[in-house]
């Protein structure tokens, strides 16, 4: 009798017990954005994802063994999905900030940026840091991490939805300039793609940051996962190269 009930017992725990964490036995759902290139972004033929982090992230996912899917979005999108569970990782230009790490844990970095100042070609005035936007009008990405600090500096802000719309919003004069991640900037302005525009290298920058992928806090196992492949993948020239390919060494 008692090894019919420890038998019943056990069968119950197995039954109820909360399902296995393996990540080799799901498809995790990552966010990325829909027109932040060189780091993520929807290609304009195909539709696909694309950029240095999505690619990166799929070279990662075949050495771990995971199964991954794309879900497009904007980047102001990209943190609350995270945090209510409708996508496992970000790929994108989601950088590591102080801000960030108190609400998702974040990989070994594989890159960095800092912010860039566009405005337009007429604009002559000098422009130091970020003290010298009070009362200038600015474009920026919702989800940005130099909203703060340009509100801060008492900028006025036109919050969009990706970097070709702020950049639409300064050639369209209703701003004054658009602050953004320097690698999307640098990208949109290359080719003398936008001429009656400028970077300003005198501009210094609100703050430097790693590229890293997130995810959810405590997510000690997936996090374990990637970075393993992330060290082989920037010890075997992987990721150099895809580098390369967008034009960046």
């Amino acid at each position: 009798m008692k090894r019919f009930v420890a038998a019943t017992l056990a069968s119950l725990a197995l039954l109820f017990s909360p399902p296995s964490t393996s990540y080799a036995q799901q498809v995790l759902k990552v966010g990325t954005t829909t027109a932040g290139q060189p780091t993520s972004g929807l290609n304009p033929q195909t539709k696909l994802p694309e950029g240095i982090s999505v690619e990166l992230l799929r070279a990662v996912a075949r050495d771990a063994g995971l199964a991954i899917e794309f879900e497009p979005m904007t980047f102001g999108e990209l943190q609350p999905a995270l945090l209510d569970n409708k996508i496992d990782i970000i790929a994108a230009a989601y950088g590591v900030t102080p801000a960030r790490q108190r609400i998702v844990d974040f990989t070994e970095g594989y890159g960095s940026y800092r912010d860039l100042l566009i405005v337009r070609s007429e604009d002559t005035k000098v422009y130091r840091s970020v003290a010298d936007f009070k009362g200038m009008s600015i474009a920026i990405p919702k989800g940005s991490a130099y909203v703060d600090a340009l509100k801060e500096a008492g900028a006025n802000l036109t919050l969009v939805s990706t970097p070709p719309e702020a950049i639409s919003e300064l050639e369209a004069h209703r701003v004054a300039g658009v602050v953004d991640n320097g690698l999307q900037v640098a990208y949109r302005m290359r080719n003398n793609a936008h001429p009656d525009l400028k970077l300003v290298d005198s501009y210094q920058p609100i703050q430097e940051a790693k590229l890293a992928y997130a995810v959810r806090k405590g997510n000690a196992e997936l996090i374990a996962k990637l970075n393993a492949s992330l060290t082989k993948l920037q010890a075997d020239g992987t990721v150099k190269a895809i580098y390369t390919r967008w034009g960046l060494n």
